[in-house]
């Protein structure tokens, strides 16, 4: 039987409710199908223990597809900096630039002299020291020490200064434990950092019985290295380790290290500012400036801020945007980068630098979006504290705001993406989602998290938080289950 084009679209009329209908229905039974898996997966061994959080939700619709107590309060672990960066986003400006300023408070000769006091002043710039080889062609100090060459400067006829004021010397790790203190992970926070606050031991095997050799990077003249560390044959068991004895300069070296080896072993610095301002004594020395006074470092409230103003600019170091210090906190994970972001929106919006001046900023800018925070608790700016506590619908309503803002595919940007890069290189690499997740992570003992987007193979771009917390079982047996989550989600029609 053969249907006349207007008899068709007749047809056509009359069933396409019926036929809308159908796909609803369909696609309800696929979300169905979805969290019934999702229900045997949370019931599996060494999961079933832990505590979860779940939300996911279409920001286009404000459909909520999954929510499994979304409204309970959950230890948000690195997740936290997906709440300090978009704070620092919408108040800073993705253009606003760290300015790290060499002042004087004395007169330049003509001879190159330069009579009075040469001060570093910091202002809060994680970046000063590259690591990762993606912001600055050379470090600032370089920079600032060619800087003060091309002007002139021969030789300081005073002090050198490091002026680490732009922060208060007040303490951020609140609920942050000892031994997070003690590693690489709760690096001290000051506005003259560099390299993250951290020096990395290097030992090289040598000849047999003989000692190692050992360099330091940064290298600096601040630490005195005494190496007792030997060299053992190649089956030797490797005993190496290096070690800060607590209150003083001095690495030590020891143990054994199997021929045809190599060690290495990261060490917080006790006082990044001091060590900072001689990093810059020694490229001022090695590009011909000599100091001829000492190495001092000055604190908020050890100078008067009328002194302040009688300084006098000679160069300065102007960071890369915003926008790309977030993608090494977001990507990377960096809890010292995002602990000094922290302080400066204090110092910026508050004039003071503090953690709490910061956080204060969070709120504010939470209120303003319209977010509710009756249930969070907010204590760091990085996530190492115990004691933030946030939700997860308070998590994918932060997530939904920011899908709203000019700079979103610039924030978007920041996270780290499925089978690609940042602390999700290794995760969902299948092709079936790789690159489908652009989210942060979080990791702290008994907590595993992640919170950010993902893009359906049907196009919908979902906001998505989920939180795993008392992980008394396997924690790589949780992170796959959050991984099979997301990857059913990805392939929703």
């Amino acid at each position: 039987m053969r249907y006349r084009p207007r008899r068709l679209l007749l047809l056509l009329v009359l069933f396409s409710p019926l036929i809308s209908g159908l796909a609803i229905n369909a696609r309800a039974n696929t979300l169905e199908t979805i969290r019934t898996k999702i229900a045997q997966y949370l019931k599996r061994s060494g999961v079933r223990s832990a505590s979860w959080g779940i939300e996911i939700l279409d920001p286009a619709t404000n459909e909520v597809l999954l929510a499994i107590n979304p409204d309970k309060t959950f230890t948000p672990a690195s997740v936290m900096k997906v709440v300090t960066t978009s704070a620092a986003l919408e108040k800073l400006g993705s253009d606003f630039r760290f300015r790290t300023g060499v002042y004087t408070d004395g007169e330049l000769q003509p001879d190159g002299t330069l009579n009075g006091n040469l001060i570093l002043v910091g202002r809060g710039d994680p970046n000063l020291i590259d690591p990762y080889g993606e912001l600055i062609d050379k470090s600032a100090l370089q920079e600032l020490t060619e800087n003060l060459q091309t002007a002139g400067v021969k030789e300081v006829q005073g002090n050198l200064i490091g002026d680490d004021s732009y922060f208060n010397p007040t303490s951020s790790e609140n609920g942050w434990s000892a031994q997070q203190l003690k590693s690489v992970y709760g690096a001290p926070v000051n506005a003259l950092s560099i390299n993250n606050n951290v020096v990395t031991v290097y030992a090289r095997s040598t000849k047999q019985k003989s000692l190692v050799a050992v360099s330091v990077d940064p290298p600096t003249s601040y630490f005195r290295i005494r190496n007792l560390a030997t060299t053992g044959t190649s089956k030797s068991k490797r005993t190496i380790s290096a070690r800060v004895i607590p209150g003083s300069k001095t690495i030590v070296v020891s143990g054994v290290l199997p021929r045809g080896r190599t060690f290495s072993r990261p060490l917080l610095v006790d006082k990044p500012s001091l060590i900072t301002t001689l990093m810059f004594k020694e490229e001022l020395k090695k590009h011909g400036i000599t100091v001829s006074g000492n190495v001092d470092v000055i604190q908020s409230g050890d100078l008067p801020p009328t002194l302040r103003d009688q300084w006098n600019l000679l160069t300065e170091h102007v960071s890369p945007p915003l926008i790309r210090a977030l993608e090494i906190i977001n990507k990377r994970s960096e809890n010292l980068h995002a602990e000094m972001l922290l302080r400066t929106l204090g110092a910026e919006f508050k004039a003071t630098g503090t953690d709490a001046a910061g956080l204060q900023v969070v709120r504010d800018f939470l209120e303003e979006a319209g977010i509710e925070t009756d249930k969070v608790r907010l204590n760091d700016g990085c996530g190492l504290s115990r004691e933030n506590l946030i939700t997860p619908r308070f998590q994918t309503s932060l997530l939904q705001f920011l899908s709203t803002r000019p700079y979103f595919d610039l924030f978007l940007n920041t996270l780290a993406v499925s089978g690609t890069d940042g602390t999700l290189k290794n995760r969902m690499a299948s092709e079936q989602v790789k690159g489908c997740i652009r989210a942060k992570t979080g990791s702290l003992h008994g907590v595993t998290t992640l919170s950010g987007y993902m893009t359906t193979k049907s196009g919908r771009n979902l906001a998505f938080s989920i939180f795993a917390n008392n992980v008394n079982a396997s924690m790589a047996r949780v992170k796959k289950t959050i991984d099979e989550i997301c990857t059913l989600f990805v392939n929703l029609d």
